[in-house]
């Protein structure tokens, strides 16, 4: 028998930002957005795919959390991770938001066949890219996740 757990409300419990970024100055860049906005959001950090999986798969990562990858990494892309997430029955109804520098429409489509649920420009503008971080961060707090 399936077990069934009450429904809470998101702010009962503490959100993650799991973070799949290699470049440290936009793990800073993330960082200082989030402590600008304040709330009730852990960061954790993770260097790239396959550092990400095996943290998910450890359960170093409590729910609810959402996913902002990178699409370019060393060693597994962003698309190869998306796809390794999609395919782990436990792990499939992940929210993953990409954050890229390409706002090219080919890679925009290419990140959405691979299952993404959403696409982030990382914006030259800081005012632009603080506004994408304060979305990011409202949505974390605001939309019932995953548990």
């Amino acid at each position: 028998m399936k077990e069934t757990r009450p429904l809470t409300s998101q702010n009962d419990s503490k959100a993650t930002l799991f973070l799949i970024e290699d470049d440290q100055a936009d793990v800073f860049l993330v960082k200082r957005a989030l402590a600008k906005h304040g709330g009730n959001i852990a960061l954790v950090n993770a260097r790239d795919g396959a550092e990400a999986l095996e943290m998910l798969r450890g359960g170093e990562i409590e729910r609810p959390f959402v996913i902002l990858s990178d699409l370019n990494m060393p060693g597994m892309s962003g698309y190869e991770f998306l796809d390794e997430i999609r395919a782990d029955a436990a792990l499939r109804d992940s929210i993953i938001f990409v954050i890229s520098s390409s706002n090219l429409a080919e890679d925009v489509n290419l990140a959405y066949q691979h299952f993404a649920s959403g696409y982030i420009v990382k914006e030259m503008e800081p005012a632009k890219m603080a506004r994408s971080m304060q979305l990011l961060f409202d949505f974390c707090e605001i939309i019932r996740l995953p548990s």
